[in-house]
């Protein structure tokens, strides 16, 4: 049987989807390029944002049609699987099956039932060794660099989030098992691991976070490290030693803020101060100035008056963020902010959103605009140039560079490479093969 695998969302989901993949292939499944060629199609869904849920029930609107014209098995997987459970099945009765995000694998028993012909096949149940994936299991996607989940579930409680509900309380894998996984990828060819967990810097697997990437960092062979997603409540001074001082640990660090107002920061439940949250990054000490800085905005959220907008743009400039993500505040079913009163009108929160990003392109290009005229490493994240004649590589500080180097010049795919900058816009680095 021939499948396909649809995924939204954040680099979990991505790696979720290698799994997914993984599974199947070792059931002797062959995965396709489209959904159009494949008998089984699984949507793997984010439910973050309420823009990502209506894509899902987009795309499973037009798989309708599609099993109207001949046979085909659609399964539903990731957080709006988890979230929903079967409500998915009353308002897509052609679904064939619902995977839960602590069930992953049991894909191959709700396939094997769906083939069967039993309908509404679900298991949203949650099974302790769900994140203990063995690698071989993986079907990674050709990328310069591998995922690595290292915990999974998120114990915090912020008020406008669905993560506790959809992925649980937090796991957390042996480093044991974390290190022999990374010494595997290294001994398959990558170079560039990114260590992955809903609040990575909580993990808890028999040492520290800080001395995890340590230990990660004495793997021969292996040339950086990146890490996915911190909470600044977990953020410690240890750690950021470690950012500051261990040449394998990239210079870049995305560190989530929402809001720059304590009014709303206390609204949604996140534990901190912005006081706090720049003390925080005050652990950097003068490793700062090495380091590019990243975080999340919500605009828009319930009660957020001016004022409280005005501090937000306020901390952006004082941090001068080298980039950030930014969206309005999108209600989730079951969420505590659900009780807030949200009476903002769109207008007024798109108005917001507007600014901020305005003013964070700005900040995103005096931060590159500092690159002009630096030799430094970069890797090659494609098999070939594009068709405007630069390769895509990828700085240690998450900056999209589109690198020349020149006719007939035929660089390797994930190695890195020396490359002087030569050109800065909000969105990339221009730059020249050295």
């Amino acid at each position: 049987m021939k499948f396909h695998i649809q995924t939204w969302g954040c680099q979990m989901n991505d790696h979720d989807g290698e799994k997914l993949s993984g599974l199947l292939s070792a059931e002797g499944f062959e995965a396709v390029d489209s959904a159009e060629d494949a008998e089984l199609v699984l949507l793997n869904t984010c439910s973050i944002r309420e823009k990502a849920v209506h894509k899902v029930y987009s795309e499973l609107g037009r798989l309708r049609e599609e099993k109207q014209r001949r046979p085909l098995l659609v399964g539903v997987t990731g957080c709006l699987a988890q979230q929903e459970q079967a409500a998915l099945f009353k308002r897509a009765p052609h679904i064939d099956f619902v995977l839960g995000t602590m069930a992953l694998k049991q894909l191959p028993r709700l396939v094997a039932e769906a083939q069967a012909g039993k309908a509404r096949v679900m298991d949203t149940g949650e099974y302790p060794d769900n994140h203990l994936f063995p690698p071989a299991v993986t079907r990674r996607r050709d990328t310069a660099k591998a995922l690595v989940t290292i915990t999974e579930g998120c114990n915090h409680a912020c008020t406008y989030c669905i993560v506790p509900t959809t992925r649980g309380a937090e796991r957390h894998r042996p480093y044991e098992d974390v290190l022999a996984e990374v010494r595997g990828l290294v001994s398959r060819g990558y170079r560039e691991v990114e260590l992955l967990g809903q609040n990575v810097n909580s993990y808890a697997g028999g040492c520290t976070f800080a001395e995890l990437l340590e230990r990660v960092s004495e793997v021969e062979g292996l040339e950086w490290i990146r890490f996915t997603t911190s909470h600044p409540m977990n953020f410690t001074k240890e750690l950021a030693r470690v950012l500051v001082t261990n040449p394998k640990v990239v210079p870049f660090l995305h560190l989530p803020l929402q809001s720059g107002s304590d009014r709303v920061l206390k609204r949604m439940l996140r534990e901190y101060t912005v006081a706090e949250y720049l003390e925080r990054l005050g652990y950097l000490g003068e490793g700062r100035a090495r380091m590019a800085l990243s975080t999340d905005f919500i605009v828009g959220f319930p009660g957020e008056t001016d004022e409280d907008f005005e501090d937000t743009l306020r901390v952006l400039d004082e941090v001068a963020f080298d980039s950030s993500f930014s969206f309005i505040y999108s209600p989730r079913p079951g969420t505590p902010s659900l009780r807030l009163k949200d009476d903002l009108p769109m207008a007024v929160k798109s108005e917001r959103l507007t600014r901020l990003q305005q003013r964070q392109a700005e900040l995103t290009r005096a931060s590159n605009e500092r690159f002009l005229g630096r030799e430094i490493p970069v890797r090659i994240e494609t098999h070939g140039p594009t068709e405007h004649g630069w390769w895509l590589a990828r700085s240690g500080e998450w900056k999209t560079v589109h690198l020349a180097a020149g006719p007939g010049r035929d660089l390797p795919f994930g190695e890195l490479v020396q490359a002087r900058i030569t050109q800065a816009s909000p969105h990339f680095l221009g730059a020249e093969l050295v």
